[in-house]
């Protein structure tokens, strides 16, 4: 590449200063604050107190998921977990499960599903951010799935799904579908709707925009599944058998994460869901008018944004692997993604972190 083509050049790279720690904006990997690091390190002497914990996390679990009917299971395991469970507990093997792709982490969710022994049907969102209502009424009467799985935000594009507007068509046409909604880039930052969807599961985990300590997988599951056995699936351990992680008595889970997630819950109820919902959504609009002014593209469509990350496209000519690199080389740490940069507001992030990610992209002179 010639200067003039989006390179960065290297000596403005070596005059760009540390701004102090790093900036982590990375998705699933910002900073966990100190109030929840050191709740994880709570004693207990007995495992009653744990069980008390895990009491109050599911209690305050359940606002954030939008219901009041639905049971809530706490698994421990990797974030990724959480695909695995939801497709096993709401479809058997060999079944239809419709997969609406909104961007590149529903072709991922996808293969969880043909990897999990089950027929990923995939309807594609169009260039607005939406499956056309009339395509997806189609395809319900057409296949019948066993179940609809959606992410309320793409985790790679950004786009936050109309998941109003697939629920209804599903009730009227396909009653006996289950909805299942991978929240995980969405619940504490953005309302949900379980009871008023009527999700069979909504799920998401510990630490990606809850702020605890990674490691839950964390759903709620309506009582059409909740009791659902695997044990006919060969594809599927007693590991991911829902009913085993309803209950805090003899769950096994961590208590060091039980604590860090008790603690994060704690902090998200003192400012308020509608106070943090707010503030969220400014943090990210502020961001995304800023990214305009900087010559960057929003990849997600008007009124599609997510209150949680965003993903960008940089000026025609910048070649966003070194501006990627660049950026990381001076101590602003994102995500990139086939869609471009994939940049994180979530939990404690503020206005100033994200004036910072811009100082540092100033300070590059980006030449296009």
């Amino acid at each position: 590449m010639t200067e003039g083509q989006g390179r960065v050049p290297s000596i403005v790279r070596d005059e760009l200063p540390l701004a102090g720690r790093r900036l982590l904006l990375v998705p699933g990997q910002t900073r966990t604050s100190e109030e929840v690091l050191r709740a994880s390190a709570t004693s207990f002497e007995s495992w009653s107190e744990v069980e008390r914990a895990d009491t109050e996390c599911r209690d305050g679990l359940t606002p954030l998921f939008g219901t009041e009917q639905a049971g809530i299971v706490v698994v421990p395991g990797a974030a990724s977990l959480g695909m695995e469970v939801a497709v096993v507990a709401a479809s058997p093997p060999g079944a239809v499960v419709l997969v609406l792709v909104h961007g590149p982490q529903g072709d991922h969710i996808a293969y969880v599903v043909s990897r999990r022994g089950r027929v990923a049907d995939i309807l594609r969102a169009q260039e607005g951010g939406s499956v056309d209502p009339k395509l997806l009424r189609a395809r319900l009467i057409e296949t019948r799935p066993s179940a609809i799985v959606v992410s309320h935000v793409d985790a790679d594009s950004g786009i936050v799904a109309p998941i109003d507007d697939y629920a209804a068509v599903a009730r009227e046409v396909a009653p006996e579908t289950l909805l299942v909604v991978d929240g995980t880039w969405a619940a504490s930052c953005m309302l949900q709707r379980m009871d008023d969807w009527h999700a069979d599961i909504v799920f998401t985990d510990s630490a990606s925009t809850l702020g605890g300590c990674s490691g839950l997988m964390l759903a709620a599951v309506s009582s059409r599944v909740s009791m659902r056995k695997v044990r006919h699936d060969a594809a599927a351990s007693l590991y991911i058998e829902l009913a085993r992680w309803s209950s805090p008595t003899g769950a096994e889970v961590p208590p060091s994460l039980v604590f860090a997630l008790r603690a994060a819950l704690r902090r998200i109820y003192a400012e308020g869901l509608s106070a943090r919902f707010a503030r969220c959504d400014g943090v990210a609009r502020g961001f995304q008018e800023e990214a305009a002014a900087h010559g960057f593209r929003v990849v997600a469509p008007p009124g599609h944004e997510a209150a949680t990350l965003t993903a960008l496209r940089p000026p025609a000519g910048v070649d966003v692997q070194e501006l990627h690199a660049a950026l990381e080389r001076h101590g602003v740490d994102v995500g990139m993604g086939s869609a471009g940069l994939i940049v994180a507001h979530t939990g404690d992030t503020s206005p100033n972190d994200l004036q910072r990610f811009w100082h540092a992209v100033e300070a590059l002179h980006l030449q296009t």
